[in-house]
């Protein structure tokens, strides 16, 4: 199954995985199709294309002058495999550095006297944050999760659920920490107007920070 990547860089043996997986998934893809999923030109995709017959990874099949399908060969399919395990091993190693950064960050604000906090943002962010958790010992307790998303109101997250944001004073925290990249502004502008002391919202995204640590 093809996958949107937007964050790693788009090299040589990422656009052959792309490539492959994408014929393997529809024979009937055209170069075009390709070029866009891949951010290069279709002559570009064409090199490749003759480069990946040459070496037996696909075949070629020429309905007519305009209509050509392509397919995966079993060697192809091998070679796909074996990118895939790369793929997710640079995967699996980003994710470790990622746990390695939020644990430092966990210490910090322990360090601060943070005990009991809650957590704003349930989404990929929040999941690691979680996870880091479970993975080593912290004083630190999360009484829960809140999120101003209404379809994730009510579900669990590694057994804490997700709440209304105006449920916030239900609970004695002396923290909020935004695990939320993309809406922490928004998020730190809201805990404001429900009149929450500046000392006690937490940014895990903080230039300085995250910039000591990569």
């Amino acid at each position: 199954m093809t996958f949107k990547n937007n964050f790693f860089k788009p090299t040589m043996i990422n656009k052959e995985y792309v490539i492959l997986d994408m014929i393997e998934n529809d024979c009937n893809i055209t170069q075009r199709k390709m070029s866009q999923a891949i951010s290069i030109a279709v002559s570009m995709v064409n090199n490749y294309l003759d480069y990946f017959e040459k070496d037996k990874l696909i075949k070629r099949v020429r309905r007519s002058t305009k209509v050509v399908q392509y397919y995966i060969t079993k060697r192809g399919s091998e070679r796909k495999k074996i990118l895939n395990i790369e793929y997710l091993k640079n995967c699996l190693q980003l994710y470790n550095s990622a746990k390695v950064i939020i644990h430092t960050y966990l210490n910090r604000i322990e360090e601060q006297g943070h005990k009991n906090i809650l957590l704003y943002g349930a989404g990929e962010v929040c999941e690691i944050f979680l996870q880091t958790m479970k993975l080593f010992n912290y004083d630190l307790k999360i009484l829960g999760i809140l999120d101003d998303d209404v379809n994730k109101i009510g579900l669990s997250m590694f057994g804490w659920r997700v709440l209304n944001p105006k449920d916030i004073f239900k609970f004695d925290f002396d923290g909020i920490l935004i695990t939320s990249y993309t809406h922490q502004e928004n998020i730190k502008k809201k805990l404001i107007e429900y009149n929450v002391s500046e000392k006690l919202i937490l940014t895990f995204f903080d230039n300085k920070f995250i910039g000591a640590y990569i």
